[in-house]
């Protein structure tokens, strides 16, 4: 085994066994090929990282370059060149290979988490059009970076800052492609001359000595994201708030100023939005109604957080979205919603569809979900992410027990429940983020009917797989065919081949 030291790197190199066979004659040059050649090499390599200390790099951005190429496996820089006296080389030469702006990740359709009652042509018509905008607003941002001294969209001062910087430019690059991913739906963030050049004189001032700990919260990407959103409220006389309701008014109702809304509505959304998630969205949503959004600022950051959406139409609350984007309103600000609701004379509208629940439905699933068991004390979000599913049953208003075998016994099951029975306010387990082949996993005896079906699809159950510790239903089996088909065997067993106990829907 070979040290070698370099300049406070040590980079060991393990000798391959020599076999005196071959005549090869593994010569000192062998051994001291830099490392960065090391596929070449005829022998393997263990290299610690050449990073030096924060404080040690020339400008807080050449650090930042470091610790992003030290993380990213898909740029070709070995760890020696890390270090802070090669680090602004090292990102040069990137540059000038075009191994940055290179094709972007995109979104995948099989890889997203849907929510399991957006039917599948929504879920491809979506995806191609968020690769698209992905496209446009990463090719604006690639102009925008590679040739800043002539870009029309930037201010003298600004390509000042960018001018010959590569570490900056690898740094803003690997911020507005860092949410880019084949799992999500997000787009880069819009360009702002302004706020992208007060995100840069804040990182400058960062202190050498400061940086590990300043530089990683808030990143460059939520700074920048805060700064977009801050400007904006400061010219609406709203900054100065520590919590904030915006309105912004749909194109009907404020003809002259479109575009502006449409930017406004964009800037100020969640990412997980899909006022976030395609070029035309925004405009979309602001088709039929105003759109509101509750933004707070973060207790330690003090940056701006978009954590409530709504969706307005015909006058009305259509929609209400919390920063997840998963049809639950936020579970901690159902009555600060309720209030403005309230207190701005608006009205909510009712019924669930493929795209989720309506207003109505979407503040009752989240009462619901803080409602609060007086035997566990749990609360029925807590019941479900505990997986204590004897708990949600007793939510779910079932008659449970558990039986000497520690398997639990029901009244009878069906994959849907009344939020209000008298209004008929129904919702599918899904909406409440129950998973039922975990929900039906413990369960040995259904006292009455299993219901697997509803003449509406979206209120299916959505059992993949046969509920394993199932053994007797004293009622009817009511599924439908395709329900059937799949699961013929286990449904026989369970009613003791009892056909007549077997409803099919539709046959």
């Amino acid at each position: 085994m070979l040290y070698i030291i370099l300049k406070g790197q040590i980079m060991i190199y393990i000798l391959p066994k020599l076999n005196y066979n071959t005549g090869i004659n593994y010569n000192k040059q062998n051994y001291t090929t830099p490392a960065y050649t090391r596929y070449n090499q005829p022998y393997d390599t263990v290299e610690f990282t050449g990073k030096s200390l924060p404080s040690e790099y020339k400008t807080v951005f050449e650090y930042l370059s470091a610790e992003i190429l030290g993380k990213n496996k898909r740029f070709p820089v070995g760890g020696n060149l890390l270090s802070a006296s090669k680090i602004k080389e090292a990102v040069n030469n990137l540059f000038k290979s075009n191994l940055i702006f290179e094709n972007f990740e995109k979104s995948d359709v099989n890889k997203i988490k849907w929510h399991s009652y957006i039917p599948q042509d929504i879920r491809s018509f979506s995806i191609d059009k968020i690769n698209i905008a992905r496209e446009v607003r990463l090719k604006q941002w690639a102009n925008i970076l590679e040739s800043p001294e002539t870009n029309k969209e930037i201010n003298p001062k600004l390509a000042k800052k960018l001018k010959d910087n590569q570490p900056l430019k690898l740094v803003i690059w690997d911020a507005i492609t860092s949410e880019i991913k084949a799992d999500n739906r997000h787009i880069p963030v819009p360009f702002n001359a302004k706020a992208l050049y007060e995100t840069i004189e804040r990182f400058e001032i960062i202190h050498p000595k400061d940086r590990a700990v300043t530089c990683a919260k808030p990143s460059f990407l939520e700074f920048y994201t805060h700064r977009l959103r801050d400007n904006l409220l400061m010219e609406m006389g709203l900054s100065n708030k520590e919590a904030v309701w915006v309105k912004i008014p749909s194109l009907k109702h404020d003809p002259h100023h479109q575009e502006e809304n449409i930017a406004k509505l964009e800037i100020l959304s969640n990412k997980n939005w899909c006022t976030r998630s395609s070029m035309d969205k925004a405009r979309e949503a602001l088709m039929d109604g105003d759109f509101y959004i509750y933004l707070k600022r973060n207790k330690s950051s003090r940056i701006w957080e978009a954590v409530t959406g709504m969706t307005t139409h015909k006058g009305k609350i259509e929609q209400i979205q919390g920063k997840e984007n998963d049809n639950i309103v936020p579970l901690n600000l159902v009555g600060e919603i309720k209030d403005f609701i309230k207190t701005s004379g608006l009205q909510c509208n009712s019924g669930v569809i493929d795209e989720g629940p309506k207003a109505i439905q979407a503040i009752l699933i989240s009462e619901k979900l803080n409602e609060k068991n007086p035997v566990s004390g749990k609360t029925f979000f807590k019941a479900i992410k505990d997986k204590d599913y004897n708990t949600v049953f007793v939510f779910l208003n079932k008659s449970v027990r558990r039986n000497e075998n520690g398997l639990l016994e029901i009244e009878n099951y069906k994959p849907y429940y009344n939020l209000n029975a008298e209004h008929g306010y129904v919702v599918p387990y899904s909406m409440f983020g129950i998973n039922e082949n975990e929900l039906l996993s413990q369960v040995e005896k259904i006292d009455g009917d299993l219901v697997l079906c509803h003449k509406n699809k979206l209120f299916n159950s959505e059992i993949t797989v046969f509920p394993p510790n199932l053994k007797s239903v004293g009622g009817r089996v009511i599924c439908n065919n395709e329900q059937y088909m799949k699961f013929q065997d286990d449904i026989l067993r369970i009613v003791d081949g009892d056909v007549k106990r077997i409803f099919i829907s539709g046959i």
